[in-house]
């Protein structure tokens, strides 16, 4: 068994396939390091080191004459997928999720096959470790835990990632894999371009068959709803949790505007152009607002409120 982890980054945040470089560091179980990268993409597009915050300036110690002179993505593809894809690497990565998204938009920006693997995040096991509610960045457990990298370089930040597992490892005193079964994680997978994510399941399973029950409800209330014109061209609207679970008259009449207007529900906010936002989110809603911030952040979701559906302002 051996470890690979692995981070990309794009250079202009606003496109997710404008993958730039990706860092590979393979260790041993004992986590020694056996090799460590940064496979140097042509992004073939402007640059904006700002993501899509204004004045963040993310340095990600790009040299663009480097860059200018590397193979485009569609060169390094069969690289990539014959390392992520090999039998003998567990891949992890920090906040994956967002590095396989790019992966997954760089693909079809060339039109090349999905790269199909699983994977576990070194963040969601940092913070079921600590037992915190809020995930934390590699530079903070970086100050808890006592290393230091260069961040936002890829080799760097895969290098932390595969850091932060190795102290997971030998301060509980479990392998990955009793890590895992300890926290109930599941693994993430990508496979036909659909992102299963890294999450633990431990005491969700009332909290699912509730929320399973709500969605199919939903989903027969909307097949009876006849579209009138096609204003939203189809466009997906993910609901708060909150609203979603409330099987109340204003759920109903959002539900009917979105439809009748040409949109279609969806429970999945990876699958959502908007994101519909309650006026005062609740508990249910803390989880789900978490990663809508993160999905807007990417330029890959609009926030909007139930007024703004129920008065056609969207």
């Amino acid at each position: 068994m051996k470890y690979l982890a692995f981070d990309i980054e794009a250079a202009n945040g606003y496109m997710l396939s404008s993958v730039c470089s990706v860092g590979v560091v393979i260790a041993d179980e004992h986590f020694n390091v056996l090799s460590r990268e940064n496979i140097w993409i042509n992004p073939r597009t402007k640059y904006n080191l700002n993501g899509t915050r204004a004045n963040v300036g993310i340095d990600l110690h790009l040299d663009k004459k480097l860059l200018a002179s590397s193979p485009d993505f569609k060169h390094v593809y069969p690289r990539l997928k014959a390392l992520l894809t090999d039998p003998q690497y567990i891949v992890l990565g920090h906040a994956v999720d967002s590095d396989v998204r790019m992966l997954n938009k760089a693909c079809e920006r060339y039109r090349l096959p999905c790269i199909e693997f699983k994977f576990v995040c070194s963040q969601l096991l940092y913070r079921l470790y600590k037992g915190e509610s809020e995930v934390k960045g590699l530079s903070k457990i970086a100050d808890e835990i006592g290393f230091t990298f260069c961040q936002h370089n890829s080799e760097e930040d895969a290098y932390a990632s595969l850091l932060t597992l190795k102290y997971l490892v030998e301060q509980s005193g479990l392998d990955l894999n009793g890590l895992v079964e300890k926290y109930k994680v599941r693994w993430g997978t990508n496979v036909n371009f659909e992102l299963t994510r890294s999450v633990s399941l431990e005491g969700q399973t009332s909290r699912k068959n509730v929320t399973q029950q709500a969605i199919e409800h939903i989903k027969r209330f909307v097949a009876n709803v006849r579209r009138k014109d096609n204003a939203y061209g189809n466009k997906a609207f993910c609901l708060a949790r909150s609203l979603e679970l409330s099987q109340s008259d204003e759920l109903w009449q959002v539900l009917t505007e979105i439809v009748e207007h040409g949109g279609r529900y969806t429970a999945k906010l990876f699958k959502g152009n908007y994101y519909v936002r309650v006026k005062q989110p609740t508990q249910q809603d803390e989880m789900r607002e978490k990663r809508v911030a993160e999905l807007q952040e990417q330029g890959l979701i609009k926030v909007i409120c139930v007024n703004d559906v129920l008065e056609d302002n969207v």
